[in-house]
This record gives structure tokens, C-alpha cells and sequence, in this order.
């Protein structure tokens, strides 16, 4: 399908702001450290004909994954982005996210207020948001991500559990010794499942590192194993290996991306539209590899369904063409803030949303229940 070369016209009335505090069900460890509780900044966006949507700012408490973090997102949509669209009339969201070209990251901000003026359009044209992205697919594979576990045995139980529910890629969290035993005990157990490995950047040099040791398991990709800005140590890296290595915390901008992959620092890119600040980077980024033969999948930032819906919508167009990472809600919190929410399929797969808007219907009942502090523009 053809991405819409018109969107409608929103004017702008009023910005509402919402930080929602969700309990995790079970905690969550990474390289980063361990997560038992999610803070997200939710953008409500209404136009002058009582239109409204929304998106959502996955951001962390401490600038460990990206230099965001919840107090900077709010300081940012706060007093620079809905300053610069309250009361105005634009044509479609390009020309929303063209009011802060000129700003300097910040990029879970923009990109929850981009994804608020998508759902804006999406609803006055009457189609999804997948269709004016161009998607072209109804369902998308589903991933899943497993954190770093106490014991080896709990993480293959939990492994078992997810496969049996339908997902087909396993994707382990790593760092140093937490690695290669690991992984080859997946592999064993889960010979005919595609196995990934993700560092989160947790390994700072070359030297006395896995590498060969991880190469030798037939993995599908070796993600972001050394810190996002070691663009010519991952080069080297990739340079040696025969698994592809995957670029995510290195992909934060188009041209950014770019760069990483003509040094040859990664073979595979992971499009995270919070950490690309937006759907349309989120597009180019698909684009570029598009015509340079790479593939790219869908990463999460364990959303609630509101930014969920929007990775599906994205995760419709052609070069996605490996899993994405798109556990349903349920895997992590009590109750969704969308209802009905999305789920893994019998084949694996999860639907992409075709109502108009988010794509789910928003329970703002539920939002208000774990809301802690708001703010509006009117």
C-alpha cells in the first residue's frame, strides 16, 4: 500500500500531559539494571473539532539507555514542544514534527506528540495509522525478550512458557557472565527456535570477550554488544564474526544509522520509534535499509498498549521483515490502558490495529487510576 500523500488538517487546541506510575508484574533485568516498575509520560492531544490522541513516552528515571529520562521528557513537552503547537492548524503530522527539527534531542518527547497527531489524522481520514505509514501487512511475527534470570533453569522454563503461547524468536539479555553458557544452553534446549543475544551495551571493550565463543552457536544476531558511540570497535567486531551484530542504542537519528552501517559496524538494524523520536525517522531509518538490503525489525521499550499500537502500525511496512519485539501488556502489567489489548496469535503473529486512532480503544478510567501528576496546555 502506498503511504497517503495527504493527511487532514488538525488544529491544535490543547496538549494534556499524564505520568502514569504502573507496578511490573515480575521485575525486569537488563545490563542496565533492573526495572519493577514503569514511569511513562502520556501526551493527550485534542484538535479543534474535539478529535483527540494519544501517545506515549516510555522513558526510564536514569539516562542509561538513551540521555532521556521521564524528568526530561516532561521538562521537554512541557515547556518546548507544546508551546510550539498549542493553537496552531497544521497539514497532517509531518508538519507537526517540522515545529522542533531545529531542537536538539529529547527524542521520547517528540515522539510521543508525533504519535498524538498521528492518531489525530488517523481518525479524521478514517483509516489506520498502518495504512498512512504505507504497512503492508495485516499481522506482524512476534518476538519475545527474556531478562537475565538468578538461575539458568528459571530462565528456561519462562522460555518454554512464552514459545508455548505461540512467539518465535528468542531473544536473551547478556552481559559478562551471564553470556555464552547461557546462551548455549538455550540453543540446546530450543534447537529448531531462532535464539538472539543482546548486550544493551554492557560490554566496554573488544578484549576478553565471547565474541568467537557466541559466533559458534548459529545465533541469529549478536544486539548492541559494546556502547552506542563504538562505531569502528563494532566494525572490527563484525569484521570477525559471522553472526550479524544489530544496531540499536548506535541507530538514534537517520544519518546516525547511516554512518553505522557504511563503517560496517552492524548488519541488522533494531527501529525503537521512542529512541528514533518519531514514526517519520522511524520511516526513514526502514527506508535506508530498505534500499541497502538490510533488515530491520521492531524493538520495545515495555510500553503500555498505547505505545504498542503504534510499533505494530510501524512494524506493517516491508523491510520489517525478522520478529519484533511486541509482548502483549499482560506479560508485565495487572490491566493494560487500552482495552480490548492485543495478543500473541495461534501462528505467532499479533494483529496490526485497523481502527483509526491508537488503534485500541484507550481506557482513560485506567489512566486516571495511575496517574500521579498532570499538566495541560489549555
Amino acid at each position: 500500500m502506498q503511504r497517503l500523500d495527504h493527511n487532514p488538517t488538525l488544529k491544535v487546541r490543547s496538549v494534556a500531559l499524564h505520568l502514569v506510575d504502573l507496578p511490573l508484574i515480575n521485575r525486569f533485568r537488563t545490563a542496565y539494571g533492573t526495572t519493577t516498575t514503569k514511569r511513562t509520560v502520556l501526551v493527550r492531544l485534542e484538535d479543534a473539532d474535539g478529535v483527540v490522541g494519544w501517545g506515549e513516552a516510555p522513558g526510564s528515571e536514569q539516562p542509561l539507555y538513551a540521555p532521556d529520562t521521564t524528568e526530561s521528557t516532561w521538562y521537554a513537552l512541557t515547556k518546548l514542544l507544546a508551546p510550539r503547537v498549542t493553537g496552531r492548524e497544521f497539514a497532517g503530522p509531518a508538519e507537526v514534527a517540522a515545529t522542533w527539527s531545529a531542537l536538539q534531542g529529547y527524542r521520547y518527547a517528540t515522539h510521543a506528540l508525533e504519535c498524538a497527531a498521528w492518531a489525530v489524522a488517523s481518525q479524521k481520514a478514517g483509516r489506520p495509522v498502518a495504512d498512512l505509514l504505507g504497512g503492508v501487512r495485516d499481522a506482524v511475527p512476534a518476538g519475545e525478550s527474556f531478562g537475565i534470570h538468578e538461575t539458568v533453569a528459571g530462565l528456561l522454563a519462562e522460555i518454554e512458557a512464552r514459545l508455548a503461547e505461540g512467539f518465535t524468536r528468542i531473544k536473551i539479555k547478556i552481559e559478562p557472565g551471564w553470556d555464552v553458557d547461557v546462551a548455549r544452553e538455550v540453543r540446546r534446549a530450543f534447537p529448531d527456535h531462532q535464539v538472539t543475544v543482546d548486550g544493551n551495551c554492557g560490554y566496554p571493550t573488544l578484549e576478553r570477550q565471547p565474541w568467537e565463543a557466541l559466533d559458534e552457536l548459529g545465533l541469529l544476531m549478536i544486539e548492541q554488544p559494546l556502547p552506542a558511540d563504538a562505531l569502528v570497535p563494532m566494525a572490527e567486531l563484525q569484521e570477525r564474526l559471522h553472526t550479524p551484530l544489530c544496531l540499536d542504542e548506535a541507530a538514534t537519528t537517520p544519518n546516525l544509522t547511516a554512518a553505522a552501517l557504511r563503517l560496517g559496524a552492524g548488519r541488522i538494524v533494531n527501529i525503537k520509534p521512542a529512541r528514533l523520536g518519531g514514526l517519520l525517522p522511524s520511516v526513514a531509518v526502514h527506508d535506508l535499509c530498505r534500499d541497502r538490503g538490510v533488515p530491520v525489525w521492531c524493538g520495545g521499550m515495555l510500553e503500555t498498549g498505547i505505545g504498542r499500537a503504534f510499533n505494530l502500525a510501524l512494524a506493517s511496512l516491508p523491510n520489517f521483515t525478522l520478529p519484533a519485539d511486541m509482548s502483549p501488556a499482560r506479560l508485565f502489567y495487572a490491566e493494560d490502558l487500552v482495552e480490548p489489548t492485543f495478543d500473541v496469535r495461534a501462528d505467532g503473529t499479533i494483529a496490526v490495529p485497523r481502527l483509526p486512532g491508537v488503534g485500541f480503544p484507550v481506557r482513560e478510567d485506567r489512566i486516571a487510576r495511575y496517574t500521579t501528576e498532570t499538566w495541560s496546555s489549555a
